[in-house]
């Protein structure tokens, strides 16, 4: 737990919003889709992408989540059908915590997070929000698999 913050702020600006139940396998695709979308707008550039697991759905005898996406973008612009467009998404007083690495190994942040909240006797009062940053990944990164994630959970 030694990567573990409190009283952090999740600040985010000019959003696509999406919000979809699907299985775990769709949700690059979804968020390839939600790039492409925005970058097909004049100089609009994706930097950050959040996701947050709503909730869990086996109806159809298999795991679907229900998860909401949010794509920050370096400007405002317009959403569609399929897309919302807001201009901020604010969390304060949340516990935070930080991966670089792996994508295998990147819940370790988010076990780390709930980990700090139940020895601290805190108070989570919504889900779990990830942010990964979204950037052009030197040759060396690229062929390590590495990833930038931020894991938030508003506490009381």
């Amino acid at each position: 737990m030694k990567f573990v913050e409190e009283s952090k702020i999740l600040l985010l600006k000019n959003i696509l919003k999406y919000r979809a139940t699907v299985f775990n396998a769709e949700m690059d695709e979804i968020i390839e889709s939600m790039i492409k979308f925005a970058q097909s707008k004049d100089n609009v550039k994706a930097t950050r992408v959040l996701t947050i697991t709503k909730g869990l759905n086996f109806e159809s005898g298999k795991q679907k989540i229900d998860m909401e996406f949010m794509l920050e973008l370096n400007q405002p612009t317009k959403g569609n059908n399929i897309y919302c467009f807001i201009s901020k998404y604010e969390l304060s007083n949340c516990v935070y915590s930080k991966y670089r690495g792996n994508p295998q190994n990147a819940s370790m942040a988010t076990k780390e997070v709930h980990e700090y909240i139940k020895k601290n006797e805190l108070n989570p009062v919504g889900p779990v929000h990830q942010v990964m940053v979204i950037k052009n990944k030197s040759k060396n990164e690229q062929n390590r698999n590495i990833v930038s994630l931020e894991v938030f959970v508003q506490v009381s």
